[in-house]
């Protein structure tokens, strides 16, 4: 494509409201977008909380002998203990951030768990 055509098309485009501009003349094209033109972020919002694992090690659902079960559409306050996750030198609490109902289990007795895993989701 002709440079000088190219300094006359975006001469003119500056001139203009347009946002986009696309021309196309014997296979050559050039496309042209102001900063307007660009596809705007997406902003979403979720109604779920995830609780997720603090440390690397096994997940526990209660301590030894001692029974604490979950299922999804209990209600849930927050600081409710969760379970734990074991790790070599010490067991880390899990606890609810929020109030609301338990929406979706991923924890599972005696797994291993990483860092950041969400185990548990909670709808305020």
């Amino acid at each position: 494509m002709d440079t000088k055509l190219i300094k006359e098309v975006t001469a003119w485009f500056k001139t203009t409201d347009l946002a986009e501009f696309c021309y196309e003349n014997n296979g050559d094209s050039i496309e042209i977008k102001t900063q307007e033109a660009l596809p705007e972020p997406t902003n979403f919002s979720c109604p779920l909380t995830a609780v997720c694992a603090p440390a690397v090690g096994i997940y526990h659902a209660a301590e030894k002998g001692k029974n604490l079960i979950f299922t999804e559409g209990q209600t849930i306050k927050q600081g409710t203990t969760m379970g734990w996750v074991e790790t070599v030198s010490q067991k880390h609490k899990i606890t609810a951030p929020v109030d609301g109902k338990l929406r979706v289990i991923n924890a599972q007795e005696g797994a291993a768990v990483e860092f950041g895993l969400p185990l548990f989701f909670i709808e305020e």
